[in-house]
């Protein structure tokens, strides 16, 4: 398993290097280094892409399925294992996932894990093989001094090791992490914009869980290196913006229940296919009385 770990790890750091090598030296090193770690976000958000398209129309699937959950739940009350199969009936023939929206969370933490070691020593000082090529370009940009600085910050170290050198040099670094919560959060709010929330067992404890987690992530970030923090925001607002061409291509959702609170139609036809006689109104039939007295 380690040396698939760390397959991985050289993989994205060959990827990395080759994007390095399209850039520089046509652009100075440390802005061809985060440029490249923003490419390199992009084409892993494309290869999953393909999983993301599923699992956002898992997710809208349930959210859909939300009126029929509910009448299941008021029928079956007294029943909670049937309960569970005719919801379990019902969300597999309707293609609900209700933890969906964190199956690309946990597809991309191996791919986290790896960023992390790969931006944290990318020629792998410590180890056999090194992660980044020494001889390529980027080797030796790194190798010489770290890949230098993009956007204020350098990549290879954590914010809470820029704080060691005062709150001004950490700036850059403390608005990458506001920045990449708020994009976590603007991504679920597009998502969920306009939707009732679901009424079920566990759904509530999922909500809590994708509130929770872009604050976790900004947290734990504090001690991960800023190339991290920067994949990560920018995931997320390339995650947006598939997000919203998949509600361009299937539409956004439907708030559940909004059929509910349409007017009733006319009575349905009975089984003959006639409409049910409607009950005579008594001004009329007073009407008809006075006439037939005179």
């Amino acid at each position: 398993m380690g040396a698939l770990f760390d397959s991985l790890i050289s993989l994205l750091g060959t990827v990395l290097s080759f994007f390095y090598d399209l850039l520089v030296p046509a652009l100075s090193s440390g802005l061809g280094y985060g440029l490249s770690i923003i490419l390199l976000t992009i084409a892993i958000n494309i290869v999953v892409f393909p999983l993301t398209l599923k699992q956002t129309r898992a997710t809208r699937a349930f959210t859909a399925l939300q009126p029929t959950i509910k009448k299941i739940q008021a029928e079956y009350k007294e029943d909670p294992q049937e309960m569970q199969r005719q919801l379990m009936a019902a969300q597999k023939e309707a293609g609900a996932t209700p933890g969906g929206c964190l199956l690309p969370l946990l597809v991309q933490m191996p791919i986290w894990f790896a960023l992390f070691r790969l931006l944290r020593d990318p020629l792998n000082a410590g180890g056999s093989t090194p992660y980044v090529d020494p001889a390529s370009a980027l080797g030796l940009s790194i190798a010489d001094d770290g890949g230098s600085s993009f956007l204020g910050m350098m990549l290879g170290i954590s914010p809470s090791q820029a704080m060691a050198n005062g709150i001004t040099y950490a700036l850059p670094y403390l608005i990458m992490i506001a920045l990449m919560v708020a994009t976590q959060y603007i991504q679920q709010w597009h998502a969920t914009y306009g939707q009732d929330r679901p009424n079920q067992p566990g759904a509530g404890a999922q909500q809590a869980i994708t509130r929770i987690m872009p604050l976790f992530i900004g947290f734990i970030s504090w001690n991960f290196p800023a190339g991290l923090v920067l994949y990560w925001a920018t995931s997320n607002l390339f995650r947006l913006g598939q997000q919203v061409l998949i509600f361009r291509i299937d539409g956004r959702p439907q708030a559940p229940g909004t059929a509910a609170s349409e007017p009733e139609s006319a009575p349905d036809p009975d089984q003959d296919g006639e409409s049910t006689p409607k009950k005579p109104q008594q001004g009329a039939a007073d009407k008809r009385r006075r006439r037939r007295r005179r």
